[in-house]
């Protein structure tokens, strides 16, 4: 998903509730019927990467400060707002698709 896309959609939303990235709904795809523990993680940095597309990751860390949903906007604003979004969590780099709200927070998938 673009920023701009993902700005988009927002509109509307309640920019005070805490954005996290939603981990673990089912990493092993869903032909194994295995469903993981699912984590709620916050996100800690932003980092621009131009590669053959531009790109944005956000970075999730278990010990970061948890963000409001202004302060991500903010953030984002600042970039192309063509840039695709990721989201990396330790060594694995998950492109965003979409999010949704549950228990008073914004959850990317």
């Amino acid at each position: 998903m673009r920023i701009v896309d993902f700005l988009t959609l927002l509109g509307g939303t309640n920019q005070q509730i805490i954005v996290q990235y939603e981990y673990g709904a089912n990493r092993h795809g869903k032909k194994t019927g295995i469903v993981d523990q699912v984590q709620f993680i916050n996100l800690s940095t932003l980092e621009i990467v131009d590669a053959k597309q531009p790109q944005i990751y956000l970075t999730a860390a278990d010990t970061a400060k948890p963000k409001h949903l202004w302060e991500l906007i903010l953030l984002l604003k600042q970039h192309n707002l063509q840039r695709f979004m990721y989201v990396r969590y330790g060594e694995y780099l998950h492109p965003l698709f979409g999010y949704r709200i549950g228990a008073n927070k914004l959850l990317l998938a």
